[in-house]
């Protein structure tokens, strides 16, 4: 058997290899990729995978074990794929392996054990930052942001090259403490600079400059599949009106659902870009002459930003998936509300700052799941609530909610995040909490579960408090609409003001505190009146159904005019132009 190097495959990388695969490992490849996981389940079946496992030795062997686990793991069966995997590091350690691994067990929540396959994979292949770069993501998720954030930043100092590194640092930055909205700005400019220049953007396009003609409008994303993303853009696609536009959906996603399938069907046309390079994709969008190109996803995981760097569409805008600017010169809006973005944080955005009516957020519940009565009823104290990310769990919010805790006596507070059932996630924070003087016995942890579990767990809290500096958007929304009030703290950022935003049109603003020691008051004050409490949590889901936060036709109506308004400046633009010659 060839021995590997530096923990690869040998020196040979599955892609490398892809061309060389068995026909009936491309064809479950292929039919994952379309969607038809039926198929693909029926060609890599149990007793398929069994007899290769037998069979197969040395490299090819090890190869087409992995390459049945990558594709097991796109159908959903993480757990069968983490077997196979397993095989493979008993004939030999291989840090590709390891690092599948842990990509596996940080999405399943067990992050101490995804902490463990990438130290691993580290001394396996010491050099290979983009294993530097998840190991930094399982710290931060793990509370340990700050040496979190060391592997991230030596990730991208060691591979500038990687534009997907650089861009999860740019995310990274903004759960810091006393962030430098300039410095933040410049970053972002810096990694526009570095990967999506403007030299190669198309300068002149073909499209009919009609200003009143039917659009076609493409919407590229990572996210079609069960992301928060999709329960805010999911409303949008579904209320388009036909005769004013014509929807293109461009995704990139690696592991395709059931969310998948049902949002295709959605679009007029439906594009599969998984594995298509930033170019061709581009060159794709070209000949679709779409007229205003959408991103969904901004610096965030899969990210498809350097296609627009080369400006296939003559007008190009970013909405919904990430919450400051590309940096790219290339795009032209940042699809926001003034309530987010006030007028004097256009300096920080390299796009225009397009307003919406109202929120920027459409949102649309999955489920009709019924509200219950207070909690505090039945228990006879008051308990608190933290749903959503663990690193959002930073010293600063534990300070905070520890006032709040100090303030009502007897009371709870309840935790749901990914690794929250893992017994040394939930020690760290514990122990956070003791250093502010909160007992353990007043804290309780839960790891992700399924989303209708989640949303009945509300009916287990009377008020969340929020996060800062990056506020709760898809969390807020779904505790509203279980009728659990939420407390909200207000920053200079996009992100700090995404729970004024949904909290103003819901006619809430009193939830929305300036300073911490207005957020401690304000929850403390609505803690301290059940009746209150009680009145809110029956009548919220009706006040949120009847706001324009849900009210889907009238938003779509409203981002539909402000794509035609994009498209009927540059169609003056182009008339101009052509005037000019």
């Amino acid at each position: 058997m060839n021995k590997a190097k530096n923990g690869s495959l040998g020196g040979v990388t599955f892609d490398q290899w892809k061309s060389q695969m068995p026909h009936w490992l491309k064809k479950a490849e292929a039919a994952v990729e379309s969607g038809q996981r039926q198929e693909a389940a029926e060609i890599l079946s149990p007793q398929r995978i069994k007899q290769e496992l037998k069979t197969q030795s040395g490299l090819e062997g090890i190869l087409i074990i992995y390459g049945m686990a990558k594709v097991l793991n796109r159908m959903g069966q993480a757990e069968e794929a983490k077997k196979l995997y397993k095989e493979i590091l008993k004939i030999c350690p291989l840090a590709a392996v390891y690092n599948q691994l842990a990509r596996i067990c940080e999405k399943s929540g067990n992050l101490n054990e995804a902490v463990q396959h990438l130290s691993m994979a580290m001394q396996l292949a010491p050099n290979d930052a983009s294993i530097w770069g998840t190991l930094g993501n399982s710290l931060i998720h793990l509370g340990q942001t700050q040496k979190g954030m060391e592997y991230v930043r030596k990730a991208v100092e060691k591979l500038p090259e990687n534009s997907n590194l650089h861009s999860n640092l740019l995310f990274r930055l903004h759960g810091l403490p006393n962030l430098d909205r300039q410095e933040i700005f410049d970053e972002h400019k810096k990694w526009a600079k570095m990967h999506a220049p403007t030299s190669i953007a198309k300068t002149d396009h073909n499209n009919i400059p009609d200003p009143d003609r039917k659009l076609r409008i493409g919407y590229i994303s990572p996210d079609y599949c069960a992301h928060p993303v999709l329960m805010f853009f999911d409303p949008i696609l579904e209320s388009h009106h036909r005769e004013e536009v014509e929807v293109y959906g461009y995704g990139d996603i690696e592991i395709p659902d059931i969310f998948t399938e049902q949002i295709k069907n959605k679009f007029d046309q439906y594009r599969n870009i998984c594995g298509i390079d930033d170019k061709s994709t581009a060159d794709m969008i070209e000949q679709d002459q779409i007229d205003i190109l959408v991103d969904l996803a901004g610096h965030t995981g899969g990210s498809r930003l350097r296609t627009l760097a080369y400006r296939p569409a003559p007008i190009q805008a970013t909405y919904l998936g990430y919450f400051d600017t590309t940096g790219m010169e290339q795009v032209d809006y940042f699809i926001t509300d003034e309530r987010m973005s006030p007028q004097d944080t256009q300096c920080f955005h390299s796009e225009s700052l397009l307003y919406l009516p109202n929120s920027c957020l459409c949102y649309k519940p999955l489920t009709a799941t019924p509200v219950a009565e207070a909690p505090m009823i039945k228990n006879g104290y008051v308990t608190f609530g933290m749903f959503g990310n663990a690193s959002k769990v930073n010293p600063f919010n534990v300070s905070l909610w520890a006032s709040v805790l100090k303030k009502i006596p007897n009371s709870r507070m309840m935790f749901m995040f990914r690794g929250g059932d893992d017994e040394e996630v939930t020690e760290h924070y514990k122990a956070l909490f003791e250093r502010f003087g909160i007992p353990r016995s007043r804290l309780q942890f839960h790891g992700r579960i399924l989303y209708i579990d989640y949303l009945m767990m509300y009916n287990d809290v009377d008020i969340i408090l929020d996060t800062y500096p990056y506020n709760g958007g898809t969390t807020t929304c779904d505790a509203l609409w279980m009728g659990v009030p939420v407390v909200s703290l207000l920053g200079q950022h996009h992100f700090s003001r995404v729970g004024l935003s949904i909290l103003t049109d819901l006619q809430l603003e009193f939830f929305v505190a300036s300073t911490p020691d207005e957020f401690v008051s304000k929850a403390a004050a609505l803690a301290a009146k059940p009746d209150a409490l009680a009145k809110i949590r029956e009548t919220m889901r009706d006040r949120m159904s009847a706001s324009t936060l849900c009210d889907k036709d009238m938003f779509t109506k409203n981002i539909e005019k402000a794509y035609r308004n994009m498209w009927k400046k540059w169609c003056n633009t182009k008339t101009q132009s052509h005037i000019k010659c």
